[in-house]
């Protein structure tokens, strides 16, 4: 039997560095996707937002005059009166469950 032939330094050298171009394409490719998919979680929660100030001055139209601190009073307000905290609690648990 006849033994495989043993590489040279320099092609050993050209594996080496060709393993690392393949490394560096890898990582930079991972780096795309993960700025995609953060992106994507930007737009997802951008929308989210959108929709909940729609749905809150469509509850309280008067909230489209008011600065953003005079909105904040408000539903702190709302959400820390007792049938608000009943609510979260109930769905807290509802959630657990």
């Amino acid at each position: 039997m006849t033994k495989p032939r043993e590489k040279t330094r320099e092609e050993l050298t050209a594996e080496i560095e060709e393993s690392k171009k393949k490394i560096r394409q890898y990582e930079n490719r991972e780096k795309v996707l993960r700025q995609k998919l953060s992106q994507e979680e930007r737009r997802t929660r951008s929308h989210r937002l959108i929709v909940r100030g729609a749905v809150f001055e469509s509850i309280v139209p008067e909230a489209k005059t008011m600065t953003d601190e005079e909105a904040a009073a408000l539903l702190r307000l709302a959400l820390t009166s007792e049938p608000a905290r009943e609510f979260l609690r109930k769905r807290a648990e509802e959630t657990t469950s």
